[in-house]
């Protein structure tokens, strides 16, 4: 849109006024003051501008204005003054809550699923290690399903070692091995359980915020969040619960005995000489 300039001030008629009313002017300044006329008449042309513009500074700035008079608005709305005087922000907040409450008490019984699965493989291992041979140095040694001698990491065991230890029974290193990895993941599953809980007592927190309430659809985001980690809590606790189901895993002892070798797990007597 064309504005209106014609009441700009002329530099000629601005300088002849000015010799009028100060007297004759120092020729070194004459460059300045023609200068600060120019900026002069180019602020009074945006000012006539933002005037005719909805959008230019001056409405802009009267919109951050409003933004920031909302904001303060929102601030003096304590969580308290939201819901007793807001009814939508009142059910969506708890909905929220409640889904804070279900998904940390299912978090809860998770961890202690998971605390009690722990414990007893943890058992499990130390009684298997028990009822295996063990050597002189402390390792102790089982048999792979290739017919290897392994001790509790997993590194092989030589032949000679294991001479030394005709008459004791020698486990299956595969049934140690799933008492291992299951005692590894619920680990990681417990891990994963705590940092979910601190997820929702985060987002529990920041809905009681009195001060600097959570948002509606915040607490919308959080709600379906916090749903989500519940399903997944139960969903681990019954995997705790269900146990490892290592029967089909489970192999027959085999006895260190001299006339006894191993071929591709399956044992065979040594032929006599």
């Amino acid at each position: 849109m064309k504005t209106n300039t014609e009441n700009a001030p002329d530099i000629g008629e601005a300088w002849i006024a000015a010799v009028e009313f100060n007297g004759p002017v120092d020729e070194a300044l004459i460059p300045l003051i023609k200068l600060k006329h120019e900026s002069n008449v180019k602020d009074a042309k945006e000012k006539r501008e933002q005037e005719f513009d909805p959008r230019g500074r001056r409405s802009l700035a009267r919109d951050d204005h409003d933004s920031d008079r909302k904001d303060r608005e929102h601030q003096t709305r304590t969580l308290t003054w939201l819901l007793a005087n807001d009814r939508a922000y009142r059910e969506a907040h708890e909905r929220a809550m409640l889904s804070f409450t279900n998904a940390g008490s299912a978090i809860d019984r998770a961890i202690e699923a998971g605390e009690k699965a722990h414990k007893t493989v943890r058992q499990q291992i130390d009684d298997y290690l028990a009822s295996t041979a063990r050597l002189k140095d402390g390792r102790y040694v089982m048999i792979a399903p290739d017919g290897t001698y392994r001790d509790e990491t997993g590194k092989p065991i030589s032949p000679e070692d294991v001479a030394e230890l005709e008459g004791q029974p020698i486990k299956a290193f595969r049934r140690y091995e799933g008492l291992t990895e299951r005692k590894a993941q619920i680990e990681q599953d417990l891990a994963e359980l705590r940092g979910w809980s601190v997820e929702v007592g985060d987002m529990h927190n920041r809905a009681m915020d009195q001060e600097n309430p959570t948002h509606e659809e915040t607490l919308s985001e959080d709600k379906a969040h916090a749903d989500d980690l519940e399903e997944r809590a139960r969903e681990k606790q019954e995997r705790f619960e269900a146990g490892p189901g290592y029967g089909a895993m489970q192999e027959p002892d085999i006895h260190a005995r001299a006339d006894v070798e191993v071929v591709s797990g399956a044992t065979m007597a040594k032929p006599k000489i």
